[in-house]
């Protein structure tokens, strides 16, 4: 005997078999018990949704001989003609290959006659977005005033593209995708009585890659029973469809996650040689993503926080990648730079990447440790605290493009041990180190806020650990002033100093302050004072000095 897919043979044959489409077949049933049935139906939505099928069950509901309820009983004569596909009263017209005028008109002179043992004629118009205009104008009339025995049934994937004149003729009903726990509830009855063990994963795995498409998980089923020896198992469905296992993709994630770029082009080389889909790997990929972001949104934690930023980022970068992907000759190459992108967002300029940097170092400082130059503690206390000339600067060896990726970090809980402030660096030791911070400028390539700070070197102000730059023309003003010149410049001054700095830009001349009258307020005074002593430092003309 010739096989039958499982799609067919599992057809629902009542209302009540449908999955998913409770909102449909309530109100055909209502209105069958009540004699309110239309003239015209018109059943859209997407594919293996139960839309021909649900007209099938209609036909044989208004032309069964025993109906109870509005269901069809499946055993009279007008069922069971139905079923086989034998029954002259129901008539299935694919609108694809019969779109023209002619079999328009050819079914408006048959739709005249009387049902030959039915109640009702029943025309199942499937794809009707097919015909053609013409098409559509000859069936205007008969679909808006059709004999009194004669129900259409409109079904189609596309409903925008059938005409308003015919939509406004109908009774429209939306199908929607079936939902992935009311399929695997459809998937195990089906497989439980075609006699197909199939393991829980596996079926989920049907159900998802089906997208709501019942009838596509069953002939995903079907070709799984074929495949397997015994069970169906959730590899065998990775098999079939080209996709890989969860575990991979929390790989994937991790390496993303932990900015590791090269153990991320290492595994989707992997992935590439056995031969998957790229382009169905991203979509898996986005997915994956996607579930993983729902499932952290509800954490208040500073660590939820940046989870969540992180998986934010890279489900915007892949997802990008996936669109680009589709039009590129090289899809390979789009997706791998995609990865990079989403491992080390220093390597983009976006805001969404500089969003993620703050993020990470906001994560860092809440926990409680902050990453500094690895110096010796000897050294690390002379830098902090002495206020005198310092050494020969390191900075010299700072002149790269950016921070090293690999750095020797000492971690200082933040609340033990801060980090001790310049207590007072002056602008002596800021022009001592100037040339040095050029140097590193030029060398990071940023040619622009070399360009501002080389040709006329701006009116400093050091105060702490913040140093303020002066300028007075607004477009070197604006030039240093940027987001990414002032934290470049800031890494240099940590690179140079050992400590957090902060620069600030301000157009404009540096205000000059006025000479004390006081002379004992005078900072030479003050100083001779803390290294001498207040007995042993005599001011000149000063009237209330005896000496």
């Amino acid at each position: 005997m010739t096989y039958k897919a499982l799609y067919r043979t599992w057809r629902p044959q009542t209302f009540h078999e449908l999955v998913g489409q409770q909102h449909i077949t309530r109100t055909l049933q209502n209105a069958l018990v009540n004699g309110k049935v239309a003239h015209a139906y018109l059943f859209c939505g997407p594919r293996g949704t139960g839309k021909t099928t649900t007209a099938k069950v209609l036909a044989k509901a208004l032309n069964c001989l025993n109906n109870d309820l509005g269901e069809p009983c499946n055993e009279c004569d007008n069922c069971r003609a139905v079923n086989e596909g034998t029954s002259v009263d129901v008539i299935e017209i694919d609108a694809a290959s019969n779109r023209g005028i002619d079999e328009i008109r050819d079914l408006r002179e048959k739709v005249k006659f009387a049902p030959a043992t039915g109640r009702r004629k029943v025309y199942i118009i499937d794809e009707v977005h097919m015909l053609t205009d013409q098409a559509f104008n000859a069936l205007l009339k008969t679909l808006e005033e059709p004999p009194a025995h004669v129900v259409f049934v409109l079904a189609t994937t596309e409903a925008h593209k059938v005409p308003v004149t015919i939509l406004s003729r109908c009774q429209r009903f939306d199908f929607r995708r079936i939902k992935t726990q009311e399929m695997l509830g459809r998937l195990k009855e089906v497989a439980a009585g075609a006699g197909i063990e199939v393991e829980e994963e596996a079926l989920r795995l049907i159900a998802e890659a089906a997208e709501g498409g019942l009838r596509d998980a069953l002939s995903i089923l079907d070709q799984g029973a074929a495949f397997a020896e015994e069970k169906v198992s959730a590899a065998d469905i990775h098999s079939i469809l080209g996709t890989v296992q969860q575990e991979v993709l929390a790989r994937m994630v991790r390496h993303l996650a932990e900015g590791k770029a090269s153990l991320a082009l290492e595994l989707l080389a992997e992935i590439n040689d056995r031969g998957k889909d790229l382009r169905l790997f991203a979509r898996e990929l986005t997915s994956h993503l996607r579930g993983l972001l729902l499932e952290g949104l509800d954490q208040k934690s500073p660590a939820g926080s940046l989870q969540e930023q992180t998986l934010f980022h890279l489900l915007q970068v892949l997802v990008q990648a996936e669109q680009e992907m589709k039009w590129s000759s090289q899809p390979v190459l789009v997706l791998e730079l995609a990865l990079v992108k989403a491992a080390r967002p220093e390597v983009s300029t976006s805001v969404e990447a500089l969003a993620r940097r703050v993020a990470q170092l906001e994560h860092r400082l809440e926990s409680g440790a902050v990453e500094i130059a690895s110096l010796p503690r000897k050294d690390l206390d002379q830098e902090t605290q002495a206020p005198g000339p310092r050494k020969e600067s390191p900075i010299a060896k700072v002149g790269t493009a950016g921070p090293p990726e690999k750095e020797k970090t000492v971690e200082l809980p933040v609340k033990e041990s801060p980090a001790a402030p310049v207590k007072d660096t002056g602008i002596e030791i800021i022009r001592q180190a100037w040339p040095a911070l050029l140097k590193g400028i030029r060398d990071g390539g940023k040619m622009r806020l070399w360009s501002v700070l080389n040709k006329n070197e701006p009116q400093i102000e050091a105060k702490g650990n913040t140093l303020t730059l002066y300028f007075e023309e607004f477009i070197d003003y604006a030039t240093a002033d940027k987001p990414e010149s002032r934290k470049y410049l800031e890494w240099l001054l940590s690179k140079h100093f050992g400590t957090p700095w902060e620069v600030r830009c301000v157009q404009g001349k540096k205000q000059v302050p006025r000479p004390t009258s006081n002379p004992k307020d005078d900072p030479i005074y003050l100083e001779a004072v803390r290294l001498f002593g207040e007995d042993l430092v005599t001011l000149e003309n000063d009237p209330e000095s005896t000496g």
